[in-house]
């Protein structure tokens, strides 16, 4: 949990896409079953959003190939250490769980926290601690979490941030200050085009993102240390009471033995450090 909180899901529709690994040739479904629970021998099926750079996302935004990121990379290796083939499908965020629910995938693999509100319904398996940060102009006076009294905070809609912007916001009010003031977005992007086109004052994401959306601001946005804690988790999601679930925590557990969950870790710019125990 961050020091606000976590959570929240809704619901909304699939489009399928097939690829093998990126630049990895996934095992073809012949040569092997691959673990029990699967919906398809010989092939995991993956849902995630791939808009959530370096999380998942799509190179150059061609939208034609698979996503790439750590999520996917590592979802292509876990699969190849099963001898089947990965699929994703490319699913919006507020309706990744009840794509899992309705038997569209057999994970949920897609930057989401582990929180107590989706374990009712769904198995998780943690794999890399993280955090959430307010970012705002370089220049701005949001240096605390009093400072966003009365200001406009951009976020993702239908994610754990506006459940954490809710409990800030009471926190304030306990304090005898302002509210801030939500502002939800259905893309990642939209928030950050938000907070330089003037729209907010701040915007709200993970420490995973910090470097991608301070880069393509050439600077302008920076994080705001100290307002939340990173201690949440993002974790992979299956069916409640799936076989998959140990399957998916071995075999993590043997990649993050081999080194290869960091080195996929190093190659989109993540701390290695904080993959969880169970995978080192």
């Amino acid at each position: 949990m961050t020091k606000f909180g976590l959570g929240s899901v809704a619901a909304a529709a699939v489009v399928a896409l097939t690829a093998c690994s990126g630049g990895v040739d996934a095992t073809s479904p012949e040569s092997a079953s691959g673990p029990k629970g699967l919906l398809k021998s010989g092939e995991f099926s993956v849902c995630m959003t791939p808009q959530y750079k370096p999380m998942e996302f799509y190179k150059d935004g061609n939208t034609g190939t698979q996503p790439i990121g750590f999520d996917s990379d590592a979802a292509v290796a876990l699969a190849e250490s099963w001898g089947v083939k990965a699929r994703f499908s490319d699913v919006a965020f507020d309706g990744l769980m009840p794509a899992l629910q309705a038997g569209r995938c057999d994970a949920v693999w897609s930057g989401l926290y582990v929180n107590e509100a989706r374990q009712q319904v769904a198995d998780a398996v943690p794999y890399l601690k993280t955090g959430s940060v307010i970012i705002a102009p370089k220049d701005s006076n949001i240096k605390s979490a009093e400072d966003l009294a009365g200001k406009t905070v951009a976020v993702l809609a239908g994610g754990a941030y506006e459940a954490n912007l809710k409990e800030l916001s009471a926190a304030l009010k306990n304090k005898g200050l302002p509210d801030l003031i939500q502002q939800s977005y259905p893309q990642n992007t939209q928030t950050s085009a938000a907070v330089t086109n003037g729209k907010a004052d701040a915007l709200i994401d993970t420490d995973v993102s910090v470097g991608e959306i301070v880069e393509k601001t050439g600077g302008n946005l920076q994080p705001v240390p100290g307002i939340f804690e990173a201690d949440a988790v993002f974790g992979i999601y299956v069916k409640k009471g799936s076989v998959l679930t140990d399957e998916i925590r071995n075999g993590l557990k043997t990649l993050g033995d081999e080194g290869k969950l960091a080195e996929i870790a190093k190659n989109y710019s993540l701390d290695a450090s904080r993959l969880t125990e169970s995978t080192k």
